[in-house]
């Protein structure tokens, strides 16, 4: 798939794709791509962040000696939507071929993430076509336990988890920090996503329910949001929705 007819077959598809599916989220709700709890125009996590990782204090502990810059180059983003990128069906080639080679692979997802949600991702790992795709299948949602806490559910087998995070937007680590860290330690340690207490062999398995149940209360968009705030919100939103960065898996 590299020819000039194959790119234009991929970029009608994803424009069909961001016209149809994206826009009207954007234009109608008003929410934001990577937190539907929060307004458009209210984007979350603040980049104040940026500040602190470049302090000379965190850029010597870290020892990098570049500063750190926020930013999207929307020259190389624009490059990669006219090939219809997007579409390409390498991604869940790689991970089959990740995991047919014996390397772990966790899926995470928090579930108030709208860009990259837990639904598509669920989509995904069900539809990773590897060694023990059946097994994987058959595997049960399990909740995922940090200190006595709920914080997700997973469901795991041998090498591959999905993991499901509660009250989470797309960077999983800013909302949930504490369990975050820790789904890094199992996972390096290869230690079951769950609760990190049994070493992970390639038939183990997670059992529980089938499907990820849990609901979420609804989060209302904050009453500062008027009608009139909220349509310049979505005003907003319709002419910044192709510059957003799309953060695949």
């Amino acid at each position: 798939m590299t020819s000039p007819a194959d790119y234009a077959i991929c970029t009608e598809a994803e424009d069909m794709c961001r016209d149809n599916v994206e826009s009207p989220y954007y234009f109608y709700g008003g929410r934001g791509a990577y937190d539907i709890r929060h307004p458009y125009a209210d984007p979350t996590p603040e980049s104040y962040f940026v500040d602190y990782l470049n302090l000379p204090s965190t850029a010597a502990a870290l020892g990098v000696d570049l500063n750190y810059t926020l930013d999207a180059n929307n020259d190389v983003y624009y490059a990669f939507q006219e090939t219809g990128d997007f579409i390409f069906p390498n991604f869940k080639e790689d991970l089959e071929m990740l995991l047919n080679n014996s390397v772990r692979v966790a899926l995470i997802y928090g579930d108030a993430d709208y860009i990259c949600n837990w639904f598509g991702g669920e989509a995904v790992s069900l539809a990773v076509n590897y060694t023990y795709k059946e097994e994987f299948a058959a595997s049960g949602y399990t909740p995922f336990m940090v200190d006595g806490d709920e914080y997700g559910e997973v469901r795991q087998y041998g090498n591959f988890s999905f993991l499901r995070v509660y009250e989470s937007g797309h960077e999983v680590p800013y909302y949930q920090p504490k369990a975050s860290l820790e789904l890094f330690k199992r996972v390096l340690l290869h230690l079951d996503v769950a609760d990190g207490t049994i070493p992970v062999t390639g038939n183990f398995s997670t059992s529980g329910d089938a499907k990820a149940t849990h609901t979420n209360t609804f989060w209302a968009l904050p009453s500062s949001t008027s009608a009139a705030a909220a349509s310049s919100s979505t005003a907003s939103a319709t002419s910044a929705a192709p510059q957003i960065v799309r953060r695949k898996f």
